[in-house]
């Protein structure tokens, strides 16, 4: 106990200059060694000539949500140490081992007594599938054998694959999105990238097993069908995977293309296609996905559908900015349309998507007939003394088509508006290596709207504080 009460003192003390969340900073620079090449001539020099990473983290989280409503608090500690394998004539190992405890918190399993309903956010930094379990939460999160030829390779096992606009791995709790499957990175036609992948199980961002995916999907939230019933597909998924094809072209230095298709198999088939311009003081993108449902649907009973036959999900989303000349200075905004003619759905148990108005706490699936403006202002320094830091600040308008219109709108979701402001400040010197992150969330929903408690717990009126220590090894 003692041991705990030091640790929760020594976070709190140290966060008090922090950031970050999801999208918002990149841990694959420093949880993922890099593949060294070698000339390797034996068994031991193999293993030897491999790197050790790994990372130390403390999470607290505190949620105040609307008047009498229940606030929740929680903070976590735990780490990760992964090893990569030198390669040997293409050949490469790789293993990674996570775990996560409860060091403090408030009762995350205590009803609210005006909604019936616990934690949400804050539970997701341990097991939401064991709510109960709050120590020793750990896994195997990789386990590969990789195989490189030329500047390519194909991966297969437990992977982390963070590639393209989904399957990413959101790092934004103590655990991310990992994949158990195959995976390719062929880059043998000049500046093009083909990913090719087969995925079959997961283990999904705040769970530690792993699933296949029949198991997984619906795990989350099932939410309505467009007719306003409860959706149930959770035991009537049946599917061999999801298939991927992805390739991303470098038309110009300043112009870069991304087409991808994604096929979960008996579910949906969803087209990406992305386009992507930064020269000099403008930079800016746009993104198109379609969406269908799988041929094996239309079999299935109504309820039990993960989409519908007649719904067809088209989204279109634009990004346009300008920054400095060194690029520290970034003033951008972005406007999302989902057409009122299907949901874009996409199983929350493998990630979240990546569309340029997604950010934390703020996210595109489930909606049809939906608009979103984004404005934001990124800021780092040359200056020194602050060039450590980094600022970034966004206003979000996300309008649905109302809490009761199911056929847009799955989880009930009131229009809102969302501040988010987030801080990134890393150390030099004898601190190298410590990152420390604090991200504000503030969401708001017009009181002309007169929302139940039931229809704005953990979705609108709150304030949301993450507070965030690294250490990187």
């Amino acid at each position: 106990m003692i041991n705990r009460i030091l640790i929760f003192v020594f976070t709190a003390m140290m966060t008090q200059s922090v950031w970050g969340q999801e999208d918002c900073y990149n841990y694959d620079q420093h949880t993922h060694p890099e593949d060294t090449i070698h000339e390797v001539h034996s068994v031991k020099e193999f293993f030897t000539g491999g790197k050790v990473e790994g990372h130390m983290r403390n999470y607290f989280m505190v949620t105040y949500n609307q008047g009498d409503l229940k606030d929740y608090w929680a903070n976590a500690t735990g780490g990760a140490l992964s090893y990569h394998t030198d390669v040997w004539k293409g050949w490469q190992f790789g293993v990674k081992g996570i775990f996560t405890f409860n060091t403090a918190s408030s009762d995350l399993n205590e009803l609210d007594t005006l909604v019936g309903k616990s934690a949400k956010w804050e539970k997701e930094l341990f097991d939401v599938s064991r709510p109960y379990v709050t120590h020793d939460l750990d896994r195997l999160e990789e386990l590969f054998l990789k195989y490189h030829f030329r500047s390519s390779y194909i991966t297969f096992g437990k992977i982390d694959i963070n590639k393209g606009p989904l399957l990413l791995k959101r790092d934004g709790r103590m655990k991310p999105f990992v994949y158990k499957g195959l995976w390719g990175d062929i880059k043998e036609v000049d500046k093009t990238t083909i990913n090719v992948g087969w995925i079959y199980a997961v283990s999904s961002r705040g769970m530690t097993e792993w699933q296949n995916l029949s198991e997984a999907i619906g795990s989350n939230n099932n939410g309505h069908q467009p007719d306003g019933s409860s959706a149930d597909y959770k035991h009537q998924v049946h599917t061999n995977g999801l298939f991927v094809l992805g390739i991303e072209r470098e038309l110009s230095p300043h112009l870069k293309l991304k087409g991808y298709d994604y096929y979960l198999n008996h579910l949906i088939n969803v087209n990406w296609l992305q386009l992507d311009y930064d020269k000099g003081s403008f930079f800016g993108g746009i993104q198109y996905v379609f969406e269908v449902a799988d041929p094996h649907q239309k079999h299935l009973d109504y309820q039990n559908r993960y989409y519908q036959p007649d719904e067809q999900a088209h989204v279109v989303n634009g990004m346009f900015g300008l920054q400095s000349k060194d690029k520290k200075i970034k003033l951008s905004g972005a406007y999302l349309h989902s057409f009122g003619t299907g949901r874009f759905i996409f199983p929350k148990e493998l990630t979240r998507e990546g569309f340029y108005v997604s950010q934390p706490r703020s996210w595109v699936e489930g909606y049809a007939d939906l608009d979103v403006f984004v404005v934001r202002a990124e800021l780092r320094f040359n200056k020194k003394g602050w060039s450590n830091w980094s600022f970034d600040t966004r206003l979000t308008s996300f309008s649905t088509d109302g809490v009761d219109s199911y056929r847009n709108n799955k989880y009930g979701m009131p229009s809102y508006y969302q501040g988010t402001f987030l801080v990134n400040y890393s150390p030099k010197k004898v601190m190298t290596g410590v990152h420390f992150t604090f991200m504000y969330v503030a969401k708001y929903t017009p009181e002309k709207l007169d929302l139940t408690y039931s229809q704005t717990f953990y979705k609108t009126n709150l304030h949301h504080l993450n507070l965030i220590m690294n250490v990187y090894f």
